[in-house]
């Protein structure tokens, strides 16, 4: 299941590359999102708006990488990093609110009682 399509990444970035090699680019911050969720046990729904968002930003900083590796673009190696490290950074505030969310939602539900203190 992808959080976010093509032709977002593509709208977003401007990128010509082929939509395979976009959506392999997508496919693979899907996997990572996916990995993160799992971690808190708790998986993914498509049409998130939390999740497509992070999403665009794992696949946007996949494109950069991708851009600076093949040469398809000539960009600063520096830039590169900062711009990939922030879109990284950004994609991971987004899901650690995501992730607080979904398990604040569960904690809401529980009640405990204690005797004695």
């Amino acid at each position: 299941m992808a959080y976010c399509t093509y032709t977002e990444l593509t709208s977003l970035t401007g990128a010509t590359l082929l939509q395979a090699t976009l959506e392999a680019i997508i496919a693979q911050a899907d996997r990572e999102i996916d990995a993160k969720l799992a971690e808190q046990g708790l998986t993914g729904t498509a049409g998130n708006a939390q999740l497509k968002a992070a999403s665009l930003e794992l696949s946007i900083a996949g494109l950069i990488t991708r851009y600076a590796m093949d040469g398809t673009r000539d960009i600063d190696a520096e830039n590169t990093e900062d711009s990939v490290t922030a879109h990284r950074a950004r994609a991971q505030e987004i899901l650690d609110a995501y992730i607080w969310a979904a398990l604040s939602g569960d904690y809401d539900t529980m009640v405990v009682r204690v005797d004695g203190l």
